[in-house]
């Protein structure tokens, strides 16, 4: 066996800037577990811009922890996680360099924020109303849930005994935000992806025809498609329990994080945020399946 092979395989999507370049760099420092890290991103320029940035600080790194941590190798490759296609080339690739089995860590990280303009009511100058349109539904719902399942189901297969899958997603899609029957079937052991589609894509035609609040749902399409991630990592541990594999999963909140997406004024740097998700695809085996399909926050299981 190579050297190559004795180490762990780490993809980070959408890791060009933020939270995901925090992670790869933070994975890049650990001296624990020796990695092979793949930064992927959509845009081959930014993403090697990020690449050669981050090669160099790994080069300056001091002179006492580079022997440990040299052994952490950092790799490019693009990848847009919205096009089945891109996905099944990087998938090919991975086959190619590292076998069948060829993934121990998936952090799906890639996806964003639609802004649409605030409205405006007649109750007090500049009083802000939530609102939510369908197109902002549509393409929200699409960028943070639709591709995190097609990406993770895809490279379900090519996971290695133990893999580990994080969903990147925040505490704001606690189960609160919904009403009626939505919690109770969020949460149910008979839940199944076919299901969890339905709600995804009846959040999105609800919102279209104004009806979303009477099925339950707010109008918060970011959170709304979290919670699906969520959900899906729930579901996936229950799935994939007798899967000989030991496959763990986890959806991981960072905090709000300063990103080009939250903007300046959020209280934690991109590398706190990085904290919890790199500490997640490194923690022992035996904790994080005691939690396995969890939510975390800060180190910690958080109840949903």
């Amino acid at each position: 066996m190579s050297s190559e092979d004795r180490r762990l395989v780490a993809v980070v999507t959408g890791a060009n800037r933020g939270i995901g370049k925090a992670i790869v760099r933070r994975l890049l420092l650990q001296a624990t577990v020796p990695l092979i890290v793949y930064l992927t991103a959509r845009s081959v320029e930014r993403g090697q811009q990020t690449f050669d940035e981050l090669r160099r600080e790994q080069l300056r790194w001091p002179a006492e922890e580079s022997t440990q941590q040299l052994q952490n190798e950092l790799r490019f490759h693009q990848l847009d996680v919205s096009d089945i296609d891109s996905i099944h080339t990087f998938i090919e690739y991975l086959t190619l360099m590292h076998g069948e089995q060829s993934v121990d860590i998936l952090i799906n990280n890639a996806g964003g924020v639609v802004h649409q303009q605030p409205n405006t009511d007649d109750e007090g100058p500049g009083r802000v109303v939530r609102t939510c349109d369908a197109k902002t539904a549509y393409q929200t719902v699409h960028m943070n849930y639709f591709t995190a399942v097609n990406m993770t189901s895809l490279m379900l297969p090519r996971l290695r005994p133990n893999g580990r899958v994080v969903f990147m997603v925040t505490a704001l899609a606690h189960l609160g935000i919904f009403s009626g029957d939505l919690p109770k079937v969020l949460v149910s052991d008979e839940l199944n992806l076919n299901g969890l589609h339905i709600i995804e894509n009846g959040f999105i035609s609800a919102v279209g025809k104004g009806t979303y609040s009477a099925y339950g749902f707010p109008p918060m399409p970011f959170a709304v498609a979290k919670a699906g991630l969520i959900a899906y990592a729930r579901m996936l541990a229950r799935v994939f329990a007798p899967d000989p594999r030991g496959l763990l999963f986890a959806a991981v909140c960072p905090g709000y994080v300063r990103t080009d997406m939250t903007g300046p004024y959020a209280p934690l740097t991109p590398d706190q945020g990085a904290e919890t998700p790199a500490y997640v695809a490194l923690v022992d085996a035996k904790r994080l399946r005691r939690h396995n399909g969890g939510l975390w926050k800060q180190l910690r299981p958080l109840k949903w």
